[in-house]
């Protein structure tokens, strides 16, 4: 059995008319540390948004980096982290060779299978496989194509297919020798938004089918909507949600992690 835990959505930097909430976050993130602790889990799984701008403060990278150290254990339990809509991808990039030597793998773009976006976790009690998929925008979705060796002027499809068919890639090297999990920050139809994201990002033109996950994925990790729920697809679904409300808008959400056993 292979026990992992699955949060995101922190949204470091947050804070509520002009109030910081630096505090707030630390203790939530050393909260969320020690369960992984107490239970023991093979890994962590961060689905994205660690902040609240694309910019933030070095209060904030303090707090993050901290957070992710702390789960690591001293770089003795695996940390899988993606970029979300709200994160910067260069800035996790840069920071990633560094953090792979402390057990946490920050994958900031989209990538191959066989170039970072499939990683492969051996526990004590078995193989635990992860296809890596970071927030997607519509322009790299567009790039989609390329990145499936397929020239400019093959490019098909709209947002949605180009997901599901970067999805089928990651996705691929599934098969019944591991745990096969997808940690991904996407806006899947079905989902009830939990109150604070980003408009923007939520409108129909990124939207995603539930059934573009595969039968063969034991469980989808998602990140980008901040209320806990599960929804109906071929695999098991779930959005961790926020771990700590973020404003006024999400007083019905009840904050909290998923604690996963498969």
């Amino acid at each position: 059995m292979v026990t992992f835990l699955h949060t995101g959505d922190w949204h470091v930097g947050k804070a509520i008319r002009g109030r910081s909430r630096a505090d707030e976050h630390a203790a939530v993130l050393t909260e969320i540390a020690a369960v992984a602790e107490r239970e023991a889990v093979d890994a962590v799984l961060v689905a994205g948004d660690l902040y609240d701008s694309a910019a933030p403060t070095p209060e904030s990278e303090r707090t993050v980096y901290e957070a992710l150290l702390a789960l690591s254990a001293g770089g003795t339990r695996p940390v899988l982290v993606i970029a979300g809509n709200h994160d910067s991808a260069p800035r996790l990039a840069a920071v990633a060779p560094v953090f792979a030597a402390h057990g946490v793998s920050i994958v900031a773009r989209p990538s191959r299978a066989d170039d970072g976006g499939v990683v492969e976790v051996d526990t004590d009690g078995g193989r635990l496989r992860v296809a890596l998929l970071p927030f997607p925008s519509q322009r790299v979705a567009a790039t989609v194509d390329d990145l499936m060796e397929r020239r400019v002027d093959e490019h098909t499809g709209n947002y949605a297919g180009r997901v599901a068919r970067l999805l089928d890639h990651v996705t691929e090297p599934f098969d019944a020798d591991a745990v096969n999990v997808v940690l991904a920050h996407l806006m899947v139809m079905g989902g009830t938004m939990g109150g604070g994201e980003r408009g923007a990002h939520t409108v129909f033109e990124y939207w995603v089918p539930a059934t573009s996950f595969p039968a063969t994925a034991h469980y989808v990790a998602l990140g980008h909507l901040h209320r806990a729920q599960r929804l109906d697809a071929p695999s098991p679904v779930h959005y961790a949600g926020a771990p700590l409300q973020l404003d006024f808008g999400e007083t019905a959400n009840q904050p909290s992690v998923n604690l996963v056993r498969a």
